[in-house]
């Protein structure tokens, strides 16, 4: 018997083809989770090509579109996952945002708003959505996807990703709290520099402003890293696979940091 067999899960911002969304979605169904995928409109083709890659290894998925800063969207959600698998038991809060700039002055009110909107505000919605439905199975697992920007800051970090990273680590750990009774847990994880698209783009920028090659950029980056390397998307994955499942079961309330033996700190 697979570890999540008869399980229900939901996984936000499972839009992109190497995103970290499509790596949870895909081990979580790999345990024999029934997953449902989200992203928003604009992301529907990303979201329902992870949906058939994931059937067509012989898993149970289905696409569901919503905007996370949209309370009205995510109860309407949440109900057709409910509606369509007859629970939820996981949620993985892997959508996030990061605009806005590391100098202050900089930052406008639409950055600060559109970092809460999704960082905390939708992701904390999620989790009261599907409460109910988690108690109603009995208990269930909460993750929720920070950063190491959620634990300890670094120079060129924009103000509103940071203030929100450590906003949803505190807003998790009181969660924790206040459904242990339920058999819900809650836990954060907490990953690195990870291996997508966003961080090539990352490199690229770098480069740029520095004057050197992508390579030179990345080399200096990942000089940084105990372990000299981005993590995979899956290396990240199975960190949270692991906190939603079984194994897990007498945790709760961590922050767990999935970066190569970086210890973020200030």
């Amino acid at each position: 018997m697979k570890l999540l067999e008869h399980k229900v899960a939901i996984v936000t911002g499972a839009t992109k083809a190497k995103g970290l969304g499509r790596a949870i979605a895909l081990k979580l169904a790999e345990q024999g989770a029934k997953v449902a995928l989200t992203g928003r409109q604009s992301s529907k083709e990303g979201v329902e090509e992870n949906v058939a890659e994931i059937k067509s290894a012989g898993g149970d998925a289905m696409a569901v579109l919503v905007d996370v800063s949209n309370p009205e969207e995510i109860t309407a959600a949440v109900k057709a996952v409910a509606d369509a698998f007859g629970r939820v038991d996981i949620l993985i809060n892997n959508a996030g945002v990061g605009f806005g700039s590391a100098l202050l002055d900089e930052n406008t009110d639409k950055d600060w708003d559109a970092n809460y909107g999704v960082n905390v505000k939708g992701t904390m919605a999620l989790c009261r959505g599907v409460i109910p439905y988690m108690e109603k199975s009995g208990g269930g697992s909460i993750v929720n996807v920070a950063s190491t920007a959620g634990i300890a800051a670094s120079v060129g970090m924009p103000y509103p990703y940071v203030a929100t990273k450590h906003a949803l680590v505190g807003a998790t750990k009181v969660l924790a709290l206040e459904v242990a009774a339920k058999g819900i847990r809650a836990n954060v994880v907490a990953p690195g520099a990870i291996n997508t698209d966003m961080l090539q783009a990352a490199y690229a920028s770098i480069a740029e402003a520095e004057g050197v090659s992508i390579e030179e950029a990345a080399a200096k980056e990942n000089a940084s890293i105990p372990l000299g390397r981005p993590a995979e998307p899956a290396e990240i994955a199975d960190a949270i696979v692991f906190l939603a499942g079984p194994a897990a079961s007498y945790i709760s309330g961590i922050v767990l940091p999935v970066a190569g033996g970086m210890a973020p700190g200030i």
